[in-house]
């Protein structure tokens, strides 16, 4: 697409959403380029979001709004739209709605209006506003600013009136515990949570984080649904009912005050069970796949040239699947074996996906709704997390055939294929047995994560991570991983 046709795609709804909140035309449409890349970003051809605006929080009655395929760098994710239209109402919606930005509604004049943005803090980048201006002017997108604003929303009420009939969902809310009652004389200090239940048009998300809530979150290095297992305490009757009914997905955020905080589970609701313990006690268990849908039901119908590699694959795989994904860590070597003719593409992502792991002696796995394959003798990239009785170790680590068996407080940053540092000193050795392979500890003491489970109990002892690692060479041959995968 050109950029003239870019920017003729956003006009009528740029001066629509100048008619309805107040926001210039040239304004919307300069910062649609400048924000989306002339319609290139991920965003923008995925989830239809021009404008990066995050879930959750008010939106525009009567607009479907859900969760997007792209995660924040906070561990939230970006709101996806049925089209670029929704998008720029939405944008026009979220400043005319937002106290900070009211000096630039109905304001006719570009130059002051990119300036007010930038000083109600919209970026923290010093050249913002003179950007904006500099591909107004560049593009002539002062010709688009014409029509007057009224002030009325699509539904004839005032757009503030919408805006206080809204709920929206605070971004931060959680409960921090600093003498619990359920222990006898440790204190859960400095714990932090946050677990979400929403709709599955995103329009409804519950808090239940004022509850008592346990979870099991098992991810590992295999091309399957991550399953997890939440328990939700003492909820009321209507609650109960109101989630088992329209209830869809869960997202888990737990860790420290600080750092040592994030994301630790977003996936599918697939069952919800009431159970009583006791005469008092009532919990409702809800079982939660990461990737579900997609191993389940995304399928590929699309074609391939002579002389395309197998990463080429692979982004079209993601890309042009019926449920589309991202891309994770993706092994560099898988870009030196080409085509030798054209092949059509049909059939279950998940099994090219598969073939391709197996052909190129890789290990394919799927987390947080992102395609990885790697191979024994790639290095992960981030951080090494070191690991000791000072930074949270628990118990001794233990060898096992392949690697180490960790368990530490609980750390989000501990994930798949991450790796991690552990003296050799502190591992138990693996006791030998009559007919047992003996292997050794690596010389380094680094090891790679292959399976991550995340155990916790908002009002009880359990908040940690335990990892199943491996050496960092990664002894575990990828063709047992992907052969035990093909027998799903």
């Amino acid at each position: 697409m050109s950029n003239a046709d870019f920017i003729a795609n956003l006009v009528s709804g740029a001066q629509q959403g100048y008619a309805l909140y107040g926001v210039l035309p040239s304004i919307t449409i300069a910062q649609a380029i400048w924000e989306s890349g002339w319609g290139g970003s991920y965003c923008a051809n995925y989830d239809k979001n021009l404008f990066g605006i995050k879930m959750p929080g008010a939106k525009p009655p009567g607009m479907s709004i859900v969760q997007g395929s792209y995660a924040t760098d906070d561990g939230g994710y970006y709101r996806r739209y049925q089209s670029w239209g929704d998008s720029l109402e939405d944008h026009g919606f979220f400043l005319a709605n937002n106290s900070r930005y009211a000096n630039i509604i109905g304001n006719t004049d570009y130059i002051s209006v990119a300036n007010n943005l930038q000083a109600d803090g919209y970026a923290s980048d010093q050249r913002y506003a003179a950007s904006i201006i500099s591909t107004i002017e560049a593009n002539n997108l002062t010709q688009y600013d014409i029509g007057s604003y009224t002030g009325r929303s699509i539904n004839g009420s005032s757009t503030q009136a919408n805006a206080q009939a809204d709920i929206e969902t605070p971004t931060t809310q959680y409960g921090i515990i600093p003498n619990s009652t359920t222990m006898s004389s440790d204190i859960l200090y400095g714990r932090r949570y946050r677990v979400i239940v929403s709709s599955l048009d995103g329009e409804k998300a519950l808090d239940v984080s004022q509850l008592r809530c346990t979870f099991n979150c098992v991810k590992s290095m295999q091309l399957e649904p991550q399953f997890s297992e939440i328990v939700i305490y003492n909820l009321s009757p209507q609650t109960e009912n109101s989630i088992i009914t329209e209830g869809f997905r869960v997202t888990i955020e737990a860790g420290y005050e600080g750092s040592q905080y994030g994301l630790i589970f977003d996936g599918d609701v697939v069952q919800a069970i009431r159970n009583k313990e006791d005469g008092t006690t009532y919990t409702l268990t809800l079982v939660a796949a990461d990737s579900d849908r997609w191993m389940s039901y995304s399928t590929l119908n699309f074609s391939m040239v002579r002389g395309q590699n197998s990463r080429a694959i692979v982004e079209n795989c993601a890309s042009k699947a019926t449920i589309p994904s991202e891309l994770g860590s993706i092994s560099d070597s898988l870009s030196t074996s080409q085509l030798t003719r054209g092949k059509v593409v049909f059939g279950l992502t998940r099994d090219y996906i598969r073939q391709i792991a197996q052909s190129e002696n890789a290990t394919a796995y799927i987390e947080g709704g992102k395609i990885n394959l790697v191979k024994a003798d790639d290095i992960p990239g981030g951080e090494i997390l070191d690991l000791s009785p000072d930074s949270g170790l628990i118990g001794v680590p233990t060898q096992a055939d392949y690697g180490v068996t960790i368990r530490c407080l609980l750390n989000p940053r501990i994930k798949v294929n991450t790796l991690i540092h552990v003296d050799n000193s502190l591992v138990r050795a693996q006791q030998f047995e009559q007919g047992q392979q003996v292997y050794a500890l690596d010389t380094d003491g680094i090891y790679k994560v292959i399976q991550v489970t995340t155990i916790g109990d908002t009002r009880g002892n359990d908040w940690y991570t335990e990892a199943e690692t491996v050496t960092q060479a990664g002894k575990l041959p990828a063709m047992i991983a992907n052969g035990a995968q093909a027998s799903h």
